[in-house]
């Protein structure tokens, strides 16, 4: 009787913490890719070390100007900045694979 007591017991108390809130396992966010290349608009060349700020976070180009990053498809907006250009802001459809030619003037 006791071991079944116990038994009992450990079920129902691995029950309740592995249950956890039902509403945050059931809710997914969807994500979509972005990526592109961030470049001047005059000279065409490309800007490694731009700065894109989407969904709170930071993501750079690299040496070529590419970047790549995945954003939360309730997030339609990046913000793209580098030193002596213009910031730029542009719209994201989240619902197709966007592949950014993003240009850049200087200041």
């Amino acid at each position: 009787m006791k071991k079944y007591l116990i038994t009992c017991l450990v079920i129902f108390s691995s029950l309740i913490v592995f249950a956890g809130n039902p509403s945050s396992t059931s809710e997914k966010k969807s994500t979509a890719l972005v990526s592109g290349k961030v470049i001047d608009n005059v000279s065409g060349e490309e800007i490694a070390g731009a700065e894109i700020v989407v969904n709170d976070k930071i993501i750079y180009t690299d040496l070529d100007g590419n970047f790549s990053c995945t954003i939360d498809v309730n997030n339609t907006e990046a913000v793209i900045k580098y030193i002596s250009y213009n910031d730029s802001k542009v719209k994201i459809n989240p619902y197709c694979y966007n592949t950014l030619s993003i240009e850049l003037t200087s200041k």
